[in-house]
């Protein structure tokens, strides 16, 4: 019997991306504040849209982590409620959402680049999960790709 991919996904590896690249933009941010900081970013304008953007990313996050570990447990593929926006909720909450909502409340452009580093490592490791789903589930996965964006929660035309 082929052996199951672990429930986690490649998703401790992307966060560790995640962590070293917020742990670089806060070192550079520290160490070169006035260079970094975008004061002509008003305060209350970046709180606005970094709280409208975790009020999107954490409940996005949080649905699709509990919907993957009951989906797991059954071995079913889920593909309704936030999984119909994207066939990777977990992941899309985090690069669309929290880290550019990160980016927005810290007003420092250095991170701009900790989302960007997430989807490149998301796009490198993100075969692994296809590759073992498609075997799992063979032609439903494949419809399921083919209808539902990767990451992006809109829906694909």
């Amino acid at each position: 019997m082929e052996k199951r991919l672990s429930r986690f996904g490649i998703g401790p590896r992307m966060i560790l991306s995640s962590i070293v690249s917020l742990a670089l933009a806060t070192a550079v941010t520290y160490l070169w504040p006035d260079v970094c900081v975008l004061r002509w970013v008003p305060w209350n304008l970046a709180l606005i849209l970094g709280g409208l953007l975790l009020l999107l990313g954490i409940p996005m996050w949080i649905i699709a982590v509990i919907s993957v570990m009951r989906a797991y447990n059954r071995d079913r593929l889920v593909t309704s409620g936030v999984f119909n926006c994207c066939r990777h909720p977990v992941y899309g909450a985090w690069i669309v959402f929290n880290l550019p909502a990160i980016a927005v409340l810290t007003r420092s452009w250095p991170f701009i680049f900790p989302p960007l580093v997430t989807y490149a490592v998301f796009k490198w490791l993100v075969r692994e999960e296809d590759e073992y789903l498609e075997k799992r589930f063979g032609a439903a996965y494949f419809d399921y790709r083919a209808k539902v964006n990767e990451v992006v929660p809109i829906p694909k035309f």
